[in-house]
């Protein structure tokens, strides 16, 4: 174990869901650890639904469409247990995964999501639904789409101008992991924009 470290750790949240209401089936969730001013990713977590587990959730038509449509190769992949770590709970893995961050690392995580409204409340309003404490406190919750206007707003461009420099060919869209590190990359930009330093 690390000798804890004083202070605040920045996470960056992704999850995918087959829905869009908050008691959707959530099948991936990933997050890193990262330094909002580097940029730098210091730890992953990526785990993936045991779906064959599950005793009920909502899964909307639409959303199941979209992702036909959008990518059903790697739907296929993800649902069939490719490309990271399998749970049967994996609510509990990433409540784990935050509590030995916050009880041995850190004091605090602020967990950034790509719409506080969607990652953050979903995995909230799940975890309190199954009896789990929300292992983030009220007011460490992190918005990505806030910091990106603000920033889009200081340089006078769109925000799209600002997501379509940053885009990274390598990566999945819609994969979590992926989109965490695209998120990462995302953030720290802004950061440094907003801090004067671009």
């Amino acid at each position: 174990m690390g000798t804890k470290k004083r202070g605040q750790v920045h996470v960056m949240l992704d999850i995918e869901t087959l829905g869009t209401e908050s008691d959707t089936l959530i099948f991936q969730i990933a997050a890193s650890k990262f330094d909002i001013k580097t940029g730098e990713i210091r730890e992953n977590f990526n785990v993936i639904q045991n779906i064959d587990e599950v005793k009920s959730a909502t899964i909307n038509p639409s959303t199941l469409l979209w992702w036909l449509e959008t990518n059903p190769l790697l739907l296929r992949d993800l649902l069939a247990k490719k490309g990271g770590k399998v749970s049967d709970d994996i609510l509990l893995e990433f409540k784990d995964w935050i509590d030995y961050i916050q009880g041995t690392l850190y004091d605090d995580v602020l967990l950034w999501g790509n719409g506080v409204i969607f990652d953050n409340r979903f995995l909230r309003e799940q975890m309190i639904g199954r009896g789990y404490e929300y292992p983030i406190k009220y007011k460490n919750d992190r918005d990505v789409r806030t910091i990106l206007h603000l920033a889009a707003e200081k340089m006078g461009v769109t925000e799209v101008s600002i997501k379509e420099r940053l885009k990274d060919d390598r990566l999945t869209e819609h994969h979590a992991l992926d989109d965490v590190e695209a998120q990462v990359k995302l953030v720290s930009y802004c950061y440094n924009v907003l801090m004067g330093k671009l």
